[in-house]
């Protein structure tokens, strides 16, 4: 969900659809680089490329590098 601030309240750019009283976290993009953001992943970077390569499939030819 993206929004921006005025004062003191954040303003969401679409409906929420979400009841008065929910509790919410909110995450700071950095305004100078819009790409940069926050991973949220609780895995570990040997788990992260272990799920990415047994992802991968091969039409069974051999790549020589």
């Amino acid at each position: 969900m993206k929004g921006i601030v005025k004062g003191n309240i954040i303003i969401p750019d679409s409906p929420a659809g979400l009841i008065d009283g929910a509790e919410v976290e909110i995450l700071l993009l950095n305004s100078e680089d819009p790409i940069c953001g926050i991973w949220q992943d609780e895995r570990t970077a040997e788990e992260i490329v272990k799920d990415i390569k047994s992802s991968r499939f091969s039409r069974e030819r051999s790549i020589n590098l």
